[in-house]
């Protein structure tokens, strides 16, 4: 599920200095200077969105999908909106490579980021000692943060970052999540209501030059009809409609330098009604969370990574697409946090080829279940064995 940070105060103008030595298993260690000034190069600070503090579940009716772990579908059942057209073929272009170089790339969410000026993802590479390639952040359509980040991109690319900028369509509201907001609705986003607002975003990702990695309403892939955590959830016809769309326009102003990701939940689930199109999508992402025992939920037991994703790798091998995994955590309780984390990242090497990057919840109290802290650092034991298995040189 989505996460956020807790919203943070006006920043003192200071310039920072962060040198951090980066060992990298596969190249010799480099010494990496960061300077920021925040005279030159401004970070907005939206004023008091209202972000989310640690929970991917936003305290929603249900939390995860349900226990079911590879739910059948149904595509008979209707979607609650009302279908759109979907618009013709997209030009064609480039595709992501698949398995650059065999490795796996590591990226992060961390929290204050980037209202923090990326010192958390700093401190978080100082920690591993090593570079990381993405750094996860949020945005909402009617919130303070609506507007595209130029500055905070632009010091990502300065930092040698490439953003993953998680696009969601609606005024951000976790007292309600699932109410219908009809002024962010998919088949208006589709019919063109939001035409001026995508572009603008659109021409800013194109004027900031460097790689930008879009993912539009994510987790989106409920059973169609229902919606468990957010607006966008149930409607397969009209997200897959609203996503071409977006794409379409994104192209239409020569953003050749985004890609879009499509981060589904549960891949062998629901998620194949929602598929917007080989010609729309470059990456396939999806969501790994094991909460373990700690979330006070019927569904709430340890859950092994393969148990987690194999199924849903094996369902993603019909589109052909390298994967992200945007969200990948564990708790401690109810297993051995440790272990999890090595099976992680020694499945991904010798069994999941497809999955290209990996994106670390770095979170240390989740927002529903305070007791989760889904960071690697979380005990020494599970530090010890993330920092064993990043020095395998498959991670970049």
């Amino acid at each position: 599920m989505g996460f956020f940070t807790r919203k943070v105060g006006p920043l003192l103008p200071v310039v920072l200095s962060l040198v951090l030595t980066a060992c990298v298993p596969s190249r010799s260690p480099v010494t990496i200077l960061y300077t920021v000034d925040p005279a030159r190069t401004p970070v907005p600070s939206p004023a008091a969105p209202e972000t989310p503090t640690a929970s991917p579940t936003a305290a929603p009716p249900s939390p995860t999908p349900t226990a079911t772990l590879e739910p059948t579908p149904t595509p008979t059942l209707p979607p609650t909106e009302t279908p759109t057209p979907t618009r013709p073929s997209l030009p064609a272009r480039p595709a992501v490579p698949l398995n650059r170089e065999g490795k796996l790339s590591l990226g992060a969410y961390t929290e204050g980021v980037p209202y923090d000026r990326f010192a958390s993802v700093a401190a978080f590479e100082r920690m591993i000692k090593h570079r990381v390639e993405y750094v996860l952040w949020f945005h909402s359509w009617g919130g303070s943060d609506r507007e595209f980040p130029a500055e905070a991109v632009a010091l990502a690319h300065q930092a040698g970052w490439i953003p993953v900028l998680t696009w969601e369509p609606w005024g951000r509201d976790f007292v309600n999540p699932t109410a219908p907001q009809p002024a962010y609705s998919l088949s208006s986003i589709a019919a063109g209501q939001h035409d001026d607002y995508i572009r603008s975003w659109a021409r800013a990702a194109r004027g900031a030059r460097g790689p930008i990695v879009l993912r539009f309403a994510h987790e989106q892939s409920t059973e169609p009809g229902v919606r468990s955590w957010y607006p966008w959830q149930g409607d397969p016809e009209g997200y897959r409609a609203a996503f071409r769309h977006i794409v379409a326009l994104f192209r239409e102003e020569g953003a050749s330098n985004v890609q879009f990701l499509w981060s589904a939940m549960w891949l062998n689930g629901w998620a194949d009604l929602y598929y917007p199109g080989d010609d729309a999508v470059d990456w396939v992402g999806t969501t790994v969370l094991n909460h373990g025992t700690a979330a006070t939920a019927d569904w709430a037991r340890w859950r092994t990574f393969h148990e987690l994703f194999d199924g849903q790798y094996r369902a993603a091998l019909k589109w052909g697409k390298p994967i992200m995994l945007t969200e990948v955590a564990t708790a401690e309780q109810g297993g051995d946090k440790a272990e999890w984390i090595g099976e992680c990242f020694r499945l991904l090497k010798e069994q999941y080829p497809l999955v290209q990057a990996i994106l670390l919840l770095e979170v240390t109290s989740d927002r529903e279940w305070p007791v989760i802290n889904w960071s690697v650092a979380s005990s020494p034991e599970s530090l010890e064995a993330f920092l064993k298995a990043i020095q395998d040189p498959y991670v970049r």
